[in-house]
Formats: structure tokens, C-alpha cells, sequence
């Protein structure tokens, strides 16, 4: 078979590499050290380094991924690629991190004031909080709310369907997002008055689709697209939102081949 090409035997993440080489040892060439030595003969050497670099550094995901390579468990090479994301998504630091601890503490208080009523569906609540600007720009009344709350419960089941109070508490969410999304902010007359219009079109353009307190991935190539600026114009824009206190970056965002991260916003007004 023709020898797959490799995406991580060139970059600087050696445990990664040795796991890439195990892989494709074992799902494209049956296990055989000579056949692939044969294909990557550039890299068989480096191979030996990435060996010592994965005994020093590797983590136990990727022991476990290994474990997994040996144990023939992937059958596709995408498959083993797929496994990877685990390794490869960024943890959060930072402004990210800190902004994930205060939204851990506000969905404990939550469990512990609402009880019984609490919906315990991180993915139903971000289908409901994505609902509601659609709902919101066609201006939906009580019974359209309620209609899409319960779609989005049967779409989102996790075994555990939601009771009537819980049905109650989804609708008055989705009611509650789109208020945000309706509402007007004071930071809007800056905007205004700004000589760079493109300012303004953008920040129209999140505040669309981020309510208030919520975050939203905006890397460059969503910015352009929405923001009808340049690309050199982007960066420029963005940091004038910062700047005027509507946005706070909270996780840079970074450009890579496989391992690329959006950059993420939060809406502070």
C-alpha cells in the first residue's frame, strides 16, 4: 500500500511523533518495523529520539493511546488521528481558565439553589443558548420557545428526560438569552461616535450572536467574513473592542496544520 503521509514526524511534538510512527507501523503495515523503516527511511533514525523523548515526557493519555496501538484497537488510521484530539486540545490557562472556574462555581450554585429543577446537560443548555438568537431575530413567542425546548430535549436526551419543572426552567433559559440578545449596552455610543466604522459593524456583528456574559470562538477567518474587513484590518478592530471594555480576549488564538485553536471572546457589556 502506498505509505500514508505523516502529519507530526516534522514538529517539535516528539511524543506525538513516536505514537504517529507506532500507529502507522501497526495499522498501514501490519505491525512490520522493516516496512516502515522502508517507506520513511528519512525519519528512522529520529525515530530512536522520539523514543526517549515519549519515555520522559509522555502523560497517561498518551500511554493510554499507545496502549490502545498495541492492543490493534484502531482500525483506521483516522481513527487513531481522532484519539489524538484528546492530546492535542489546548488546556486552558489563564484568562481561559479562570473564566472556566467561574462558570464551574456558577453551575454548582445553580445545582445547589434550583434542586430538583437543575438540568444537568451541558449540551442541551449550549443548543438552547445557540437557539435563542434565532428566536430572538424572529422576534418567537411562548409557544415557539416551548416548541423548540422540546425538541431540543428529545435531540439532546442523555438518558434522563426532563421533567416539567426541569421543561420550565429550559424554556425561561432560552426566554432569558434572548432578553440578552435584545438588550442595549452604553458602550454603544463609543462605538458611534468611533471614526472606524469597521469597529462598530463588528462589534454589531458578536453582539448578534453573543449575548451578554457569554463567550464566542472569533478567530480571523469568522471576523473577516462577518466583519466585512480586511485581514489586516482584523487584529486592529479586536483590540479596540478590548480596549473600549465590550470584549475580553480570553484565549488567544493560535494558526497551525494540526493542531490550530480558535481565539475566544467574551462579551462583557
Amino acid at each position: 500500500m502506498e505509505a500514508p503521509k505523516p502529519r507530526f514526524f516534522e514538529t517539535d511534538n516528539k511524543p506525538v511523533a513516536y505514537l504517529e510512527w507506532e500507529a502507522i507501523r501497526v495499522i498501514c503495515f501490519e505491525g512490520s518495523h522493516m516496512h516502515i523503516g522502508d517507506a520513511y527511511p528519512k525519519f528512522e533514525q529520529a525515530h530512536n529520539y522520539w523514543i526517549e523523548h515519549f519515555n520522559q515526557q509522555a502523560t497517561k493519555e498518551h500511554h493510554a493511546i499507545n496502549s490502545r496501538i498495541k492492543r490493534n484497537e484502531f482500525d483506521a488510521l483516522d481513527d487513531f488521528y481522532d484519539a489524538l484530539q484528546t492530546i492535542l486540545k489546548p488546556k486552558p490557562r489563564g484568562k481561559m481558565l479562570k473564566d472556566l472556574k467561574r462558570r464551574n462555581a456558577r453551575k454548582e450554585h445553580q445545582r445547589e439553589v434550583k434542586g430538583a429543577a437543575f438540568i444537568d446537560n451541558d449540551p442541551l443548555l449550549s443548543a438552547a443558548a445557540k437557539s435563542a438568537f434565532e428566536l430572538a431575530e424572529t422576534n418567537a413567542d411562548d409557544t415557539a420557545i416551548a416548541a423548540k425546548a422540546a425538541e431540543l430535549a428529545v435531540e439532546y436526551d442523555n438518558g434522563n428526560p426532563l421533567s416539567d419543572v426541569q421543561m420550565g426552567v429550559l424554556c425561561g433559559f432560552i426566554q432569558q438569552r434572548m432578553n440578552k440578545h435584545l438588550e442595549l449596552d452604553r458602550i454603544e455610543a463609543e462605538l458611534i461616535d468611533d471614526p472606524d466604522k469597521n469597529v462598530y459593524y463588528m462589534w454589531g456583528q458578536i453582539k448578534r450572536r453573543c449575548p451578554k456574559g457569554a463567550t464566542i470562538a472569533w478567530p480571523h477567518s469568522t471576523a473577516i467574513q462577518y466583519g466585512r474587513c480586511s485581514k489586516s484590518q482584523v487584529t486592529a478592530v479586536m483590540n479596540k473592542l478590548i480596549k473600549l471594555g465590550a470584549v475580553t480576549r480570553i484565549q488567544e488564538g493560535k494558526r497551525g496544520q494540526n493542531s490550530s485553536r480558535a481565539a475566544i471572546y467574551r462579551r462583557e457589556v
